[in-house]
């Protein structure tokens, strides 16, 4: 699997951990709980921790589109873990289209990430 789900109640905050290519089935797994979590809590924070990225299956690209458009009034804070190079500018012009406050981590930096979408519960 590609995908690695987690949730903290306490910091309304869930975690997915990509590595590889993303399936529809990696998809399908994670979106079910996210979204109950989401409807749990009303607003939550995310972290992404992309530890490697193949691409993703084309089936998973209008769910997801319309999954975040749907749902990302409900995202207070995201933050994107990598040290992917390309991941950062890609990250940060997403940001610019978002009213979700978005912030890009290096790997070594995992805690701050998690300290930093924590400070806003």
């Amino acid at each position: 699997m590609s995908l690695v789900y987690s949730e903290d109640d306490s910091t309304k905050t869930a975690m997915i951990t990509v590595s590889g290519k993303i399936t529809k089935e990696d998809y399908d797994t994670v979106i079910t709980p996210i979204q109950a979590f989401i409807d749990k809590h009303g607003s939550i924070n995310f972290i992404e921790v992309v530890e490697s990225f193949a691409g993703f299956e084309p089936s998973v690209l209008w769910p997801g589109i319309k999954f975040d458009i749907t749902h990302l009034k409900h995202i207070d804070r995201v933050a994107v873990v990598s040290d992917i190079g390309w991941i950062s500018p890609i990250t940060k012009a997403a940001g610019y289209f978002m009213s979700t406050k978005l912030r890009m981590f290096d790997m070594d930096e995992l805690d701050e990430a998690k300290d930093w979408v924590k400070s806003s519960a």
